[in-house]
């Protein structure tokens, strides 16, 4: 998690004085190779739907490819590289050299 609420101004963060901005690490893009070529790979953080999307998936019923989180699997990382996709413990995913975060307010 990351506040970044001390960074923010009033207005800005749209929040009382004291209140928390929070996000929520949920994506990491790391580059290995030079600055000239190489590969990139991602660490996804697996997440329940929104509210939204899954009212919106309720309507479309037939969405190709699309799987719904379960609650299993629900805060696990997978390491996806090209065609390959793993589970892979939070620990490595943290460790990674990242070249790109992702993040979303949680809060």
């Amino acid at each position: 998690m990351l506040d970044l609420a001390p960074f923010c101004s009033a207005t800005c963060k749209n929040a009382s004085v004291g209140d928390k901005v929070l996000y929520g690490l949920y994506g990491i893009v790391e580059h290995s190779g030079s600055m000239r070529e190489g590969h990139y790979t991602a660490y996804v953080k697996v997440r329940t739907p929104s509210r939204k999307l899954s009212e919106h998936n309720a309507k479309k019923k037939n969405v190709p490819g699309l799987k719904a989180a379960d609650s299993e699997s629900a805060g696990q990382w997978v390491h996806v590289s090209d065609t390959y996709v793993q589970v892979v413990p939070e620990s490595r995913a943290l460790s990674a050299q990242a070249y790109l975060l992702f993040y979303e307010r949680v809060l």
